[in-house]
């Protein structure tokens, strides 16, 4: 009898400790996507532009179609293989100048984000080469899909980076170096 009562006591102890262990770990759970959510309100189709701390422009896709556009056909090898693309696109220096033209003598790099967080380096000798940097928003004539599978994206391009690893998909800001 006394051994049935210790053993119902040694598993409501387990038990308890389970329950524990559970709830701890809710509350990191918790505490981390706390930590860790977007803080920055930057949404696909649109892409900011700032230096430090300061915006110094904001484009919509409309806005992109504004500026003069070029298809470029390219074939970009990765992991998952060669894909051919014939994107619509816009120079990444009109971009800039749009915004500001002294922009493109005042910074030397660029760093490009995409709404999942990647980052990737340009340098400005890079966009200021002809027929190298560019942002795509179009594919075949089709919008470029949002991270969700919608239309309404945008992609940086670099005619001289065969590879594609610094292809920024779902691009929504640029931060000037």
């Amino acid at each position: 009898m006394v051994e049935a009562s210790v053993e119902k006591g040694k598993f409501l102890n387990s038990k308890k400790i389970l329950v524990l262990v559970i709830v701890l770990l809710a509350l990191i759970v918790a505490v981390f996507s706390f930590l860790n959510r977007d803080k920055t309100g930057l949404k696909e189709g649109t892409l900011v532009i700032r230096a430090g701390e300061t915006v110094l422009g904001s484009l919509t896709i409309a806005d992109l179609q504004k500026l003069p556009a070029v298809e470029k056909k390219m074939t970009i090898n990765s992991t998952k293989g060669d894909t051919e693309n014939e994107f619509t696109c816009t120079p990444l220096s009109a971009v800039l100048n749009s915004i500001d033209p002294e922009i493109t003598r005042n910074y030397k790099k660029i760093v490009t984000r995409g709404v999942d967080n990647y980052t990737s380096g340009v340098d400005m000798s890079e966009v200021l080469q002809p027929d190298n940097v560019y942002i795509a928003y179009a594919d075949y004539g089709k919008p470029l899909k949002t991270k969700t599978g919608e239309d309404g994206s945008m992609r940086i391009i670099i005619c001289n980076d065969s590879f594609g690893q610094r292809f920024t998909m779902w691009l929504v800001s640029l931060e000037l170096q």
